[in-house]
């Protein structure tokens, strides 16, 4: 994958915690879902009601940041001085997901394929 999690940030701490993915490559951040998912026994996640956060569309440098806060908040970016930018999402949840005692997991996937339909039509 072209896109990794490397780090949880803050983690149970509501004002503070975010995900933290590093690009790899050169990619359309838009092709990438994280899911927030429980643990099984094995520390691997299970199936079932899962939440989801689907990143924008978005071609990112190879090396830029993706930040996911859990809490509100609008999207943003900054170039450091390295010259890396790292991008800011919120995910505009009411509480702190991935702290020790919540029992969840990140996926991270990428969506190749995909269709969608409304109720309504």
């Amino acid at each position: 994958m072209k896109l990794e999690i490397l780090s949880f940030a803050e983690a149970g701490n509501y004002q503070k915690e975010r995900l933290v993915l590093k690009a790899t490559d050169d990619i359309d951040i838009g092709k990438y879902v994280v899911m927030r998912s429980k643990r099984g026994k094995s520390g691997g996640p299970v199936s079932g009601s899962k939440s989801a956060y689907w990143l924008p569309d978005l071609i990112v440098k190879s090396g830029d940041l993706v930040v996911i806060y859990s809490k509100k908040g609008k999207a943003s970016k900054k170039t450091l001085e390295s010259g890396q930018v790292v991008h800011f999402y919120y995910w505009h949840l009411s509480s702190a997901i991935w702290g020790s005692n919540t029992e969840n997991t990140a996926v991270l996937l990428n969506v190749r394929e995909w269709m969608h339909k409304n109720p309504d039509n």
